[in-house]
């Protein structure tokens, strides 16, 4: 392959949730006091993608005018730079993250401030949270449903309207839950309606449902993207067409876990633009990728992507494009350094047609793979390919590392 830019763009991967924070000590999961409904309320810091530590900082990740600031790592352009095809496929996923995270505190930053006021109602069974934000009205309600359980409404609409639609729709189990936030649950958010109620939002259509399950030691995130004109920065695109062709309703699902101290994975289907091969149309493409990491003996962290490309600009005798990217950091929640790296485009037989990899190109400083994750793939022969491609994306199960 010769040297080109690559692009890889996929809806997200995450999950939600800002604002109402309470202490450690306020944990009355199963009952209807001041303390349980404090505990029962979204927070970012608990449901969040945390792939790195700056994940957990939601507001930093949004692009309006009016942000506080903006993420270091997000500024990075989704366009990369290289001296081949390098798949790029960790700092991909950075970008998958940091998105969907980004996109779903779009919502959530609204509960986070209503939340930093005192209720305008509250009763045995419920509590809400209303104000006018610039026109808008806005209104949090968290209702107790059931011991332990409890409903999530955020209702947007320019001040006035009657109903205000539901822009946010969730619920949270709390059973067994030993800190605040903690638990089971739902979160479904319509982006047409947030649209609706602040004409200045970007993104104008799609849903993003999630199934959670967050514990004391892990972290659970299932995640469907359905039809989202994602938001990116168009200060990081000289061309508009690469710009709309990134923000065009994509569908995606994701499942990503996470458990302290040991690792985690990422699993998604997503459609993707590739620029590389060579894309001129900026067609879509269908793609798969997993994502292992794994804390080892030394307190660093070892990880291995790979990633599956079929459809879009592929044209026969080329079947599909194969990727690999293994990465390692210092620790838990740190930046992630991409060691051997491979990409190749090869027939429906898996013969390789092209492909370029870090050994090839005699790159000495890309540390090799880990082989607690298996052989990797080669330029020349197809029998170490990785396989083992999930049957579903979507069904809540995360694809297993290494201790797990």
């Amino acid at each position: 392959m010769e040297t080109r830019n690559i692009l890889f763009a996929a809806p997200l991967a995450f999950l939600v949730a800002c604002g109402g924070s309470s202490g450690p000590g306020a944990v009355d999961a199963g009952g209807g006091g001041s303390a349980a409904f404090a505990s029962a309320t979204p927070s970012y810091a608990e449901l969040s993608l945390d792939q790195q530590s700056t994940d957990l900082d939601g507001a930093a990740l949004v692009l309006d005018a009016d942000a506080p600031g903006r993420s270091a790592a997000l500024q990075t352009a989704v366009v990369m730079q290289g001296s081949a095809c390098h798949p790029h496929l960790f700092l991909r996923q950075r970008e998958v993250v940091e998105r969907v995270n980004r996109h779903i505190y779009k919502a959530l930053r609204h509960v986070e401030a209503l939340l930093a006021k005192a209720p305008l109602s509250s009763t045995a069974t419920s509590r809400t949270w209303d104000d006018v934000d610039g026109g808008v009205e806005r209104k949090f309600t968290l209702t107790l449903v059931s011991a332990g359980v409890y409903d999530w409404e955020l209702d947007l609409g320019v001040a006035g309207t009657s109903p205000l639609p539901a822009v946010m729709t969730g619920r949270i189990d709390r059973t067994g839950a030993t800190r605040p936030h903690q638990g089971k649950g739902t979160v479904h958010i319509d982006f047409a309606k947030l649209h609706a109620a602040y004409a200045s939002e970007k993104v104008t259509t799609g849903t993003l449902d999630v199934a959670f399950d967050s514990g004391a030691g892990s972290r659970k995130l299932t995640v469907t993207a359905a039809n989202v004109a994602w938001e990116l920065d168009g200060s990081k695109f000289d061309s508009p067409a690469v710009l709309a062709a990134l923000e065009a309703p994509r569908s995606g699902s994701y499942v990503y876990f996470r458990e302290a101290g040991k690792g985690g994975s990422l699993k998604l289907q997503d459609q993707m633009v590739f620029a590389c091969p060579a894309n001129p149309s900026l067609v879509a493409a269908n793609a798969q990728l997993v994502s292992r990491w794994t804390k080892v003996a030394d307190g660093t962290v070892h990880g291995r992507s790979d990633a599956l490309m079929m459809g879009g600009q592929l044209a026969s005798p080329v079947d599909h494009v194969a990727a690999v990217t293994c990465h390692e950091g210092s620790g838990e929640g740190s930046a992630q350094r991409e060691g051997f790296w491979l990409m190749k485009a090869e027939s429906a037989s898996g013969a390789t047609l092209a492909g370029e990899s870090s050994t090839h190109l005699g790159d000495a400083s890309a540390q090799a793979c880990d082989p607690v994750f298996g052989p990797v793939p080669t330029l020349t022969d197809g029998s170490a390919d990785f396989t083992g491609w999930p049957t579903s994306y979507s069904d809540g199960t995360p694809f297993p590392f290494p201790g797990m």
